[in-house]
Parts: C-alpha cells; structure tokens; sequence
C-alpha cells in the first residue's frame, strides 16, 4: 500500500501495516495525505521526516509525497503513531529567489518564466514539459520561494487552468494546461450520490476591483495608464445585477500595470458572482464498474442530478479526498464548485509568502533641487543638466523655476598696447650759413722734412731745415698751413700751427623716430553688470517651450522630457534644458524633482 523512500529515491521499505491511509487532492494546490502505524511496527524507523512515502489506491498509484509532522496517541486499542505527507511539489519550497528578480514580458513567455523559475533549484528535481498557455506578462520576484514564484504565474490568466505533474520517474515533470470543459463524470442522486449540501455565499462578491501593486502612497502603481476606461477601478458585468461591491487588490510584488491590470481582471472574472458550492458524499464505482464516468478526477467537470432538490448543474471539481481508502474503499468526498475557494487559496498564499512579503522592497520618494546660475547670449544659452537614476520608479513632479538678470562680469581693464612707431620726419635749415675760420692754438716743435721739393710736416723729432727761411708758410695734409721759425738748419723748427677752415653756405636736415614699446594696464577687480535680454527662447530635449517670458516658476516640463517607447520619460539619461536671451545676460535656474526611487539594484559600496 505504502512504500518509503531516502532523499536519493532508493526504495527503504513496505508498509503493509500501515492504516488510516486517506488524501486530499486540491486543485492547483499542494496535495496532503495521510497514514498510521502500530507503535510497535519496526518500520517506524524507515518513516524519517522529509522522506517520500508512494500512496496506493488498490492498485491505483495515487502520487508521491513526503513526511512532515507525525503524531504519536495513546489510545484505548493501543499506541498509533500517525504521519502527515505533504505532497512533493512542496519540495519547490526548498528554494528561494534570493534577492530581486525581474522576469518575462514581450517576447518572454509563461513557458520561459517557468523555467526560469525551476532553474533555481539548488537539487534539481523538477523539469518543465507542456505549457497550453502563450500569454506574457512581467513578473518580479524578490525571496519567494519557488512553489509560490510558480503559482503567481498563473495569477494574470482570465481562463481556467491546471497544473498537472508526473512523479513516476525523476526527474519529476510539471505542466500547466487547460483543463476540459465538458462533464467527464456523472454523480445521480440513487445511484453514487450518497449526500449533498449546496451551499452559496454571496460574502466574498466582488463588482469593483481596485488594483494597487508596487509603491506606497501616491507612488503605489495602479492601471490608470493601461485601463481602456482611464480610471483606477475594474468593473464587472455583474455591477446591474449586485450593484456595487468595491474591493482593493493588491500585490506589491507587481510593478508592471498590463501585469497588475491582467491579474485583477482574473481575481474579478472568479469574484463577480457568489461562489457556489456542492460537497458531495458519494460512491467512487470505478473499481466495480471500470466505466469512465464512474471515475471523479480533481479538475474535471461533473454533472450532478438530484431531481427531489432541483438539482441538474455541470461544474468543476475543486476538491477530491478519500478518507479511508481501506476502510471505507469506495467513500469520496467531493467539492464541486463554480470557482475555487479564494479564502482558503488567499491563506495558503498567505502561509507560502509569510516569511517573505516582509523583504519587499518598495523604495522611497526623494526630492532634489539642481541650482544653476551663467552669463549667456543668443550664440551661447545657458544649458542645464538633469539626471533621472534608472531605478525611478514615478516621476511626480519635475518643474522649471527661472530669472534673468544682467550679464555680470567681475573685472574690467584697458586693453594691453602693442609697441609702436612714428617717423621718420626731416627739418631743414636756412641756405646762408657759410663762413671762414682761421685757428690758432699755439706753437709746437715740428720736424720739416723737404721731399721732391715739397715741404711736408713730419711727425719724427730732430732734424734739418734744409734752408727754408723763418717765417715760410707751408701747406698741411690737413688744408692749412703752418709758418716756419726755425733759427739754423741744424735747429728743431718750431712751428706755429694754425688752420683755416673754409665753411661754403648750406642747409642741414635732421631725421628723428618716436618708438612705445610693447605694454599691459593693470586689472581692475570688482562686479560690473551689463545688460538686460528681454526675451528668451527655452527648449527641454530639443523641444521648444511656448512663450518667451524672462522670469518663471514651477513650470512643468515633463511634457517636454524625451519619451521611451511606451511614453515615459526616459530614464538613465541625462536631460538637457537651453535657455537663450536675445542678448547679453544672465540666467539663474533652479530644477526640482520628485521622484520615487526603488529600493533594487546598485551596489554595497
């Protein structure tokens, strides 16, 4: 009936004595069983925490399972010691997605998501095989464990669906496909329906949905920019039959709208009209009879007749256990349902994401101010730059304040000369200047040297006269004359030396040149205003602002911010603003931003 195996799924036992064995299999949920044993049995030793138990039904193989809390009880007929299994998809809840991740989208199937998410096992257990589903959505995980990474998946899909494995061989295989629409299986009263309780609750009905993810406050995402109405609420197609029924959806791990908007939509489509249920005690005939309709499968659709209660509905079955498949073999409990119980799915999310939701990240707003203040003309605006970081969340508020004032310089001074020249100029004088002039500065002894005739002064000392009589004028080399005095031939003649300069009538002419040399003014420091632009021409990413005022204050300029291809301003760029006067002068500029950054991503430094 029950066989046991180790971590490595090496067969460690048979437990024929094992009693009490049931089931419960929930649709799209972890399935549970269990079983008990003597005190006494020795295969009480084989039956460790965390080892996988293989359930029986006759010779039905029911799924494989793995031990969790067990129960020892003292009772009346002796000591039983008693095993809770949880079913080894839970074993997915071994393994987390450690930190933050960001998955799927255009181009990214629910196929891809899945695999991606399996990739993630530290044993890899788990394979994907068949996806019946092409949707693609963004999700974003952050320290889930995989079981509940796997089953928010799915949360987006407005049609049924049906998560199916086969754990027969290893590794085990998951698929998500659509389940069948038709009845497969009949339950009549006087035949297999051994009871029935109808039961409807209008308690959890929801017309209007209003879904919130990723954020808090103002910032929290909502569908306002993906919604066709434009407003941040769905309605249902039920709201003329029950009114108005509000309810706030929320799910901060979600921080795409078409992703929050598809997942609201489906918790709608299953909320909009009172759930109805009908627990069925009934008779599983299929060992007697082998017919297919005989056979209640978790999943499938099922007609059930009760002709005494009104009673002829076909929908899905939501929950099948066997409570004692050896004491009671044929005993079935059924839960057949038009939509899955939300309450008990919302608390089993709840218990898979507790130690969880808590780490969610979800950012803070901050609020910058970027001052800037430069001399500009029409040729040389003043340009401002402004950074939005990558992991902005929302822009709140991204506004433009401005003045002008008059260019303003801070020092002043003559401009540095070259060198320079001026001439040349001539001045003339009179033509009457001429003039004789005869010199006499005295007597010196000179050596008179006749040759060929020609009487010369002779620079030696000594000498003869040769006979040349005293007071004889003689010639210079210079154009005078000297007269002789000598006394004998034999004596040094001295001579008296005198010149006379003849001076013609004439005209001088003088030249002159004026010449600065190279030079520099020294600076004169201080702050010296200009003038006043009294237009100016603003543009935001090339975009031109309307109007040319001179002064302004909290001007918006998202709508002139460069846009991504899904109309959002662009973020991990910086954004340029230019301001250009029409003339010379000055701007004072100051950029406010509100933003609202995440909490993901960048380093530890």
């Amino acid at each position: 009936m029950i066989k046991v195996y180790n971590q490595s799924m090496q067969l460690m036992a048979y437990l024929q004595n094992a009693f009490g064995i049931g089931y419960e299999e929930r649709l799209n949920e972890v399935w549970s069983a269990s079983f008990s044993l003597p005190a006494d049995d020795d295969k009480n030793a084989e039956c460790l925490p965390l080892r996988y138990v293989e359930i029986f039904d006759g010779e039905e193989r029911v799924d494989l399972f793995r031990i969790m809390p067990t129960k020892t009880q003292r009772s009346y007929d002796g000591k039983t010691i008693t095993y809770s299994c949880e079913h080894v998809l839970a074993t997915l809840m071994d393994d987390i997605m450690f930190q933050y991740h960001q998955v799927g989208g255009a181009g990214f199937p629910i196929s891809s998501v899945i695999q991606y998410i399996l990739s993630k096992q530290s044993t890899p257990r788990w394979e994907f095989d068949a996806c019946e589903f092409d949707d693609e959505f963004e999700y974003n995980y952050e320290n889930d464990n995989l079981i509940s990474a796997l089953f928010a998946v799915t949360e987006p899909l407005e049609s049924d669906y049906m998560w199916t494995w086969d754990t027969s061989t290893t590794p085990w295989t998951l698929n998500l496909v659509r389940p069948e629409t038709q009845p497969s299986a009949w339950i009549r009263y006087g035949k297999n329906l051994e009871g029935i309780t109808v039961d409807e609750d209008p308690t959890q009905l929801i017309t209007r949905i209003y879904p919130l993810g990723y954020g808090e406050g103002v910032n929290q995402l909502n569908i306002v920019d993906v919604n066709p109405t434009g407003l941040p609420y769905i309605d249902a197609d039920t709201i003329g039959e029950y009114g108005v029924i509000a309810y706030p959806y929320v799910d901060l791990s979600i921080d795409n709208a078409a992703t929050l908007y598809a997942a609201a939509k489906s918790v709608l489509e299953q909320m909009k009209r009172p759930r109805r249920t009908y627990s069925v005690e009934g008779l599983e005939l299929y060992r007697l009879t082998s017919d297919p309709i005989d056979k209640f499968r978790t999943g499938a659709m099922v007609r059930i007749i009760d002709e005494e209660l009104g009673i002829d509905i076909i929908d899905r079955v939501q929950v099948r256990g066997r409570p004692d498949i050896e004491g009671a073999p044929g005993d079935v409990k059924l839960e057949i349902a038009n939509k899955a119980d939300s309450q008990a799915t919302d608390t089993n999310k709840l218990a898979s994401r507790q130690r969880i939701s808590e780490t969610y990240a979800q950012g803070a707003t901050n609020i910058d101010t970027q001052n800037f203040a430069d001399n500009c003309d029409p040729d040389h605006p003043a340009v401002l730059q402004v950074y939005v970081p990558e992991g902005t969340a929302r822009i709140n508020k991204l506004s433009l304040m401005y003045e002008t004032e008059a260019f303003r310089a801070f020092s002043k001074a003559i401009a540095a000369a070259p060198a320079t020249t001026s001439g040349p100029s001539s001045i003339e004088t009179t033509e009457n200047g001429g003039a004789s002039i005869n010199t006499n500065t005295g007597q010196q002894l000179w050596n008179i040297d006749y040759n060929y005739g020609l009487p010369e002064v002779s620079e030696r000392t000594g000498g003869h006269n040769h006979g040349i009589a005293p007071g004889t004028q003689l010639s210079t080399p210079g154009g005078g004359y000297v007269t002789f005095v000598g006394a004998d031939n034999h004596s040094h003649g001295l001579v008296s030396h005198q010149h006379v300069f003849d001076i013609p009538a004439h005209y001088h002419e003088m030249e002159h040149t004026h010449e600065i040399p190279e030079h520099t003014h020294e600076i004169e420091y201080g702050i010296f205003e200009g003038p006043i632009p009294s237009a100016l021409t603003i543009t935001v990413d090339g975009n031109t602002m309307p109007g040319g005022s001179t002064s302004g204050a909290d001007i918006d300029i998202i709508p002139y911010l460069s846009k991504d291809a899904n109309g959002r301003v662009q973020r991990g760029v910086w954004h340029e603003i230019k301001i250009a006067p029409d003339s010379l002068g000055r701007i004072v500029a100051s950029v406010v931003m509100q933003l609202f950054v995440q909490s993901r991503g960048g380093g530890d430094y």
